[in-house]
């Protein structure tokens, strides 16, 4: 009888969760299979007004030994799992999107990890650094960080930070051009 409230309950938790566009994660860290794809090179917006928006995970030993990726997601779209090693990127137009990962554990997503509104203006770069550990002190390294954006283990870096560090971490999921899910012309 336990057996059956059980399987009831996930069943809910499951159902629940695809509903809010949440699937299965299946975001496996790099312990269970390393980033291989190529080396970072940018990449060019397909529309000008569009912006390129770089996610990248440095290579940590804590990182190395997680079983399941945090995923991200944005306007309550699941994009990609990041694991250490790694970079993503996506190609949004201006304007403010919801950025958030959550943490897997298994079929659940368990923890929220951070939740931003992501502000976008047209035709620009943008360098998004996640470390769990080793945050940057952004005080130390630009003028104003509050020019920045920020939340929890995600920050805005300055390009000249980001292709020093982003130059040797691997492609593991293809980036995602979410530009075209905003427009509703033909």
């Amino acid at each position: 009888m336990r057996l059956v409230v059980w399987l009831a309950l996930l069943s809910l938790m499951l159902s629940g969760c695809s509903g809010v566009g949440m699937g299965i994660p299946s975001t496996p860290g790099a312990f269970l299979d390393a980033p291989g794809g190529k080396t970072f090179d940018p990449i060019e917006s397909l529309d000008p007004r569009n912006s390129m928006v770089y996610i990248y995970r440095p290579i940590t030993r804590w990182g190395y030994e997680e079983v399941q990726a945090p995923v991200f997601f944005l306007d309550s779209t699941q994009l990609f799992g990041l694991k250490a090693g790694a970079y993503s990127w996506l190609e949004l137009p201006a304007g403010t999107h919801e950025f958030y990962a959550r943490r897997p554990l298994s079929v659940l997503y368990l923890k929220m990890v951070f939740d931003m509104d992501l502000k976008i203006e047209g035709g620009k770069d943008y360098y998004f650094r996640y470390s769990e550990l080793s945050p940057l002190d952004l005080t130390e390294i630009v003028a104003n960080p509050e020019e920045y954006q920020q939340s929890g283990p995600l920050q805005q870096v300055p390009k000249a930070i980001a292709l020093r560090e982003i130059a040797d971490l691997r492609l593991d999921e293809p980036g995602v051009y979410y530009a075209d899910r905003m427009n509703k012309e033909p």
